[in-house]
């Protein structure tokens, strides 16, 4: 398939959606980055300074956006816009069904119905395993969608990985901000573990995908390990050499102790990527 070098980017400035672009830009694509944050949006304008990237302060659902694709014809989507927190996705259910799933489909048949699109890749997440939470039964929800996808002309995926633990708003991030200003560090559970890994692995392991993965489908990255956020607080505190101490607040909405990720039907398909059956 012959591929252009012309990639559009939802959620642009988040920790992910900000690597991709680098990583786009490096490889002498032109990156068109979408984010509804108009002030994160004026931040990463300054920060990349390079006139292969263009940066648009859009809703990626709204028809404004839809539009633009009609005109800047990326050959490539992807999909990394999402809200995210769990607490507030059992709270305020609907409307996060209605932006992370609803309006994931309409981005998705829009890039169906189009000419130009060549491949498009919705950013998952390991959570989508065996689901205890409104957010990861929202991704497998997309997945499915993504599943059905019958194209012989467009490459369609979505991919699960780890917590990242630079994304904004992290527990990585809040813990340091709370021990720098010698403020309690708040611990829902200290026997509460997650599986994390850092941005430099996931670029390193889409690299690979990107180059290499070009069939249908739904796929793992196998990377990370399993974290004590207790011990992180820990660490933390050390690290920093903060007077902060530790609060135990109890487990939140949409979170349990032990969470089985239950991985079977899968096919290794390369270093590190696997291919759900």
């Amino acid at each position: 398939m012959n591929m252009k070098n012309n990639v559009y980017i939802t959620g642009v400035c988040g920790t992910v959606g900000l690597e991709l672009a680098k990583y786009y830009i490096d490889k002498g694509f032109y990156v068109i980055g979408t984010d509804i944050n108009e002030n994160e949006i004026v931040v990463v304008e300054k920060s990349i300074k390079n006139e292969k990237v263009k940066f648009i302060p859009f809703d990626a659902y709204s028809d404004e956006a839809l539009n633009l694709m009609d005109t800047l014809k990326p050959d490539i989507v992807i999909h990394s816009a999402v809200i995210k927190n769990t607490k507030y996705n059992e709270i305020y259910r609907d409307y996060y069904h209605n932006v992370n799933v609803e309006n994931t489909k309409k981005l998705i048949n829009k890039v169906l119905n189009s000419e130009y699109v060549k491949r498009f890749i919705f950013l998952s997440s390991d959570e989508a395993y065996n689901p205890v939470n409104f957010f990861g039964k929202d991704k497998l929800e997309v997945e499915e969608v993504i599943r059905t996808v019958n194209s012989n002309d467009k490459i369609v995926q979505a991919v699960r990985f780890p917590f990242i633990l630079e994304s904004k708003g992290s527990v990585f991030h809040i813990f340091r901000n709370q021990a720098k200003n010698d403020l309690p560090l708040t611990v829902t559970h200290k026997d509460i573990k997650k599986i994390a890994t850092d941005i430099k692995s996931f670029i390193g392991i889409w690299a690979e995908f990107d180059d290499k993965i070009l069939e249908n489908g739904i796929f793992n990255f196998e990377i990370g390990r399993e974290i004590s956020i207790y011990e992180l607080a820990v660490d933390t505190i050390r690290d920093m050499k903060s007077s902060s101490n530790i609060v135990i607040s109890g487990l939140r909405e949409g979170e349990v102790l032990d969470r089985k990720i239950i991985k079977s039907n899968e096919e290794k398909i390369y270093d590190r990527i696997f291919k759900l059956n």
